[in-house]
Order: C-alpha cells, then sequence, then structure tokens
C-alpha cells in the first residue's frame, strides 16, 4: 500500500516541465529589470553624493575583495 500512495504522490508533483507563459517571462524580464535600475540609481546616488573620487576608489575597493 506504501508504494502505491508514493507512486500516485510522485505523479501528481512534477517539476515545472511547462513552459512559461509571455506573461511570466514579461514579469520576470520586468523584475530583472527593475533590480538593474535600482543598482544603476544607486551607483549614481553615491557618485553624486561622494564624488568620483570616493566612489571608483569604492568600485576598485570592491572589485579588489571579489577577485
Amino acid at each position: 500500500m506504501m508504494t502505491v500512495l508514493a507512486k500516485d504522490l510522485g505523479a501528481s508533483m512534477s517539476i515545472g516541465t511547462e513552459q512559461p507563459t509571455i506573461s511570466e517571462r514579461r514579469t520576470g524580464l520586468a523584475l530583472v529589470g527593475a533590480a538593474i535600475l535600482c543598482l544603476m540609481a544607486s551607483g549614481g546616488l553615491l557618485w553624486w553624493h561622494y564624488g568620483g573620487a570616493i566612489f571608483n576608489d569604492m568600485v576598485l575597493a570592491t572589485l579588489a575583495w571579489c577577485f
């Protein structure tokens, strides 16, 4: 009886094999675009507030920390 239940559960639980709809794809692209826009806006605000030299030092320090 336990194997029958396991087979039934496995058949009803698919792992997303269907293709996303156009609205889901647009929503995903909109979220990615919004995230990129937020990153660019925060960089612009840092540049405006701290100036180019300090901002460049922060970017170079961040890149040096990553690599």
